[in-house]
């Protein structure tokens, strides 16, 4: 069974009943957006969404108060979700936007050149080619070419796969 969605309201009502939690608990965190949230909150180009992709700093004691909130919101217990935190580049907390702050709590996201380049190197999916759109717009990139570049320089070593390069290809 697919998990719900949820409104950028809901998430901002989750976010402050986390950060209620983390003052009762008297701990400072920071929960860096990425994927489809980062795109909801960073971007506007998502009106629902069904979990929120994130690296919560720090980490278990977010991810229990995240699970405390959940229930009575009628969230899943997963709604915050680090299992994708493999494809941040190295020192991504380095350069994030803030969103929305709360006492104890700073919700920030990637910034939109990181955010191309995790999109470009897997445009997986039809609102991945929005997104790749979207950010190369905000960031004034028109060819392939850039793209490429700011790969480099975000993931040293890392080039675009045959499937990336040519799906791109047909964007740029």
């Amino acid at each position: 069974m697919p998990n719900p969605l949820y409104s950028r309201a809901q998430l901002e009502e989750a976010f402050a009943a986390l950060s209620d939690r983390l003052i009762e608990r008297g701990v400072d965190a920071t929960i860096v957006l990425f994927g489809d949230a980062a795109m909801m909150f960073g971007f506007d180009a998502r009106s629902e969404i069904d979990h929120v992709d994130a690296a919560p700093t720090p980490r278990g004691i977010v991810l229990g108060a995240a699970r405390d909130t959940a229930k009575p919101l009628g969230l899943s217990a997963h709604w915050i979700n680090d299992q994708s935190t493999s494809v941040l580049a190295k020192g991504f907390a380095d350069d994030v936007d803030p969103l929305w702050t709360a006492p104890n709590l700073a919700v920030v996201s990637l910034s939109a050149d990181q955010m191309l380049a995790i999109r470009a190197l897997a445009p997986d999916r039809p609102e991945d080619l929005d997104d790749i759109r979207l950010l190369a717009a905000n960031l004034g990139i028109l060819d392939l070419i850039d793209v490429e570049v700011l790969i480099a320089e975000i993931y040293p070593g890392r080039t675009l796969n045959a499937k990336s390069r040519a799906i791109l290809d047909e964007l740029f």
